[in-house]
């Protein structure tokens, strides 16, 4: 089985890439790495933050087409109830304006919970960074967590009748201000621009303190997300999805 694995960014893959020893391959999306685990094939591609960027990976990722496709990552949960570094797969995904939505595969779902990922209704994709407490917590009207790439890797997979599911772990809650203005991080390939960086904190030496708790925070999501992803790419490649708890696993 051939299971595509995407991830925004470095920090969130870090940990899996070391306990599988992941090795970059050569193709047509130069952040890709693969590594077998549990008789699958795994690829993994780093698409960098936000939609342009995804739809950028997603032209080159999909020239071998995998048999299930796994959206990954950290995400900011925008309900209290939603603890650090827990698990979330949601039913649906949405466009934080609300336009458009997509589901998750059921199937895929019913695994993820069997393999310990919390079920909520649905996840928001943003065009942006939500920074302010503020914000997430109006959001939290509309769904349990957000992010910026699930709605777009997973329309790919499906314009290509892959089946897929975006799955988080939780790096950040609702009732926090996010430490820099991450618009102005990322470079034009969604990846994280040192020099901005620490051109922010030139000017709010304050932030630091902030910077180190989400980093602290981070590693801890991104732990629990590579004990969770081991685990459930084994169960997935074992085969066809057993019919267990599947009604229940639904109706939460």
């Amino acid at each position: 089985m051939k299971i595509l694995v995407t991830f925004a960014l470095e920090n969130e893959f870090a940990p899996w890439r070391n306990l599988r020893r992941f090795r970059r391959v050569t193709c047509g999306w130069d952040r890709t790495f693969e590594a077998e685990i549990g008789g699958a094939k795994v690829r993994v591609v780093l698409t960098g933050v936000g939609e342009f960027a995804v739809s950028d990976a997603m032209a080159h990722v999909f020239e071998e087409i995998p048999d299930r496709c796994i959206a990954s990552g950290f995400t900011g949960s925008l309900k209290p109830e939603h603890r650090l570094a827990e698990l979330l797969v949601a039913k649906s995904i949405t466009t934080a304006d609300g336009t458009r939505e997509i589901q998750n595969d059921p199937d895929l779902l019913v695994l993820a919970a069997n393999a310990g990922a919390r079920v909520v209704d649905k996840f928001l994709t943003s065009k942006r960074i939500v920074t302010e407490a503020s914000e997430k917590q109006r959001l939290g009207i509309f769904g349990d967590a957000i992010d910026m790439e699930s709605f777009s890797v997973l329309t790919a997979a499906n314009h290509r009748a892959v089946r897929s599911i975006a799955i988080r772990a939780v790096s950040d809650g609702p009732e926090s201000d996010l430490p820099l203005d991450f618009e102005r991080v990322f470079d034009g390939k969604g990846t994280v621009s040192v020099p901005r960086v620490v051109g922010q904190l030139a000017r709010r030496p304050g932030r630091v303190f902030g910077l180190i708790r989400l980093a602290h925070n981070s590693e801890r999501a991104a732990v629990s997300l590579t004990r969770f992803l081991d685990g459930y790419v084994q169960l997935m490649a074992c085969g066809p999805l057993p019919e267990i708890a599947k009604a229940e696993a639904l109706a939460v």
